[in-house]
């Protein structure tokens, strides 16, 4: 039976990394997961200033539409959330889905990369999800430097004792 999903939003490429290693992971340990990659109906520009033209300091007064989920949400009791931080909150895109779609009584533990900067994401993950259990939180923090902006400074052993908060 399969009661484990990694729900994902990546910008970068980076939270997509985490989720698919999360998912083998817990795949090797009979505990059955699927995955959901969030997407948004528009795609963002690959322009990374033009982003941050649209979006740094709009982000709460903007929304953004996503593409429908058709998974059933219902058959999961328990759900691993990854977004990339966007102006120290959670993306548009896993800020809508949290909107859209109702956890409660979900057993969740959450991430959110960056590179040093989290800000409020782990209060942003608590005020949409009033009625789920959040059982642990991950600072994914990847390098800061331009030239290495896919290397992970969390340890895999960090994600894998994150992992085990979801038991």
């Amino acid at each position: 039976m399969t009661d484990t999903l990694v729900i994902y939003y990546s910008f970068t490429g980076n939270s997509k990394k985490v989720s698919e290693y999360v998912k083998e992971k817990l795949n090797e340990k009979d505990r059955k997961a699927n995955i959901l990659e969030l997407e948004p109906k528009v795609p963002f520009s690959t322009d990374y200033d033009e982003v941050v033209e649209e979006w740094q300091n709009n982000d709460i007064k903007k929304d953004v539409e996503i593409k429908e989920v058709t998974i059933d949400l219902s058959k999961y009791k328990k759900i691993v959330l990854i977004t990339c931080t966007w102006w120290y909150g959670i993306s548009p895109v896993m800020k809508r889905f949290l909107k859209d779609y109702d956890l409660s009584g979900k057993d969740i533990i959450v991430a959110s990369s960056n590179a040093g900067w989290l800000g409020h994401c782990f209060r942003d993950y608590k005020t949409l999800l009033p009625n789920s259990n959040i059982k642990g939180e991950l600072d994914l923090v990847f390098s800061s430097n331009e030239q290495e902006r896919d290397k992970m400074l969390t340890t895999q052993e960090e994600i894998d004792k994150w992992i085990e908060k979801l038991n």
